[in-house]
């Protein structure tokens, strides 16, 4: 599996991909983020939601660095939102991924309240991801992601 066949595949493909079973273990190493499909939810409908993710996502070059457990926006060096990676249960699908907890962040409480994401390592290099906020399935899932290895 590499991030250009990831770009191909479309949202049945993504969500297959992301609920297959197998073991997990915590990322390692600092990775570029890619949007790739926009997930059919509420929250990703939201007319406050999907502009902010655009441009933060879409617009934005993102990524994250597991061995710093933040997430960086243009440049590794300018990382943000610490978190806290947890294997266990996803809290949008029937799978087992690791969840990203923000509590540590030192970003505003109203901000740092509302982020979750959920990532599935497929390799050591790459990883699929689910971005959202901290909401239930149907509600806080907004967009497959992928995570390449720098």
């Amino acid at each position: 599996m590499d991030l250009d066949t990831l770009k191909r595949m479309g949202l049945p493909q993504l969500e297959a991909l992301y609920v297959e079973p197998g073991p997990l273990e915590l990322p390692t190493g600092c990775h570029r983020g890619h949007l790739l499909r926009w997930i059919d939810s509420a929250g990703a409908r939201h007319p406050l939601w999907r502009p902010t993710l655009t441009v933060g996502f879409a617009w934005t070059p993102f990524g994250v660095d597991f061995d710093q457990q933040r997430w960086w926006f243009w440049h590794p060096r300018l990382a943000l939102g610490r978190f806290e990676p947890r294997i266990g249960p996803s809290r949008w699908r029937e799978t087992e991924t690791v969840s990203l907890h923000y509590h540590a962040s030192r970003l505003p409480a109203p901000i740092r309240s509302v982020l979750y994401d959920e990532v599935k390592p497929l390799s050591p290099d790459l990883c699929l991801g689910i971005g959202g906020i901290n909401a239930e399935r149907g509600e806080g899932e907004m967009f497959f992601f992928a995570l390449q290895r720098t």
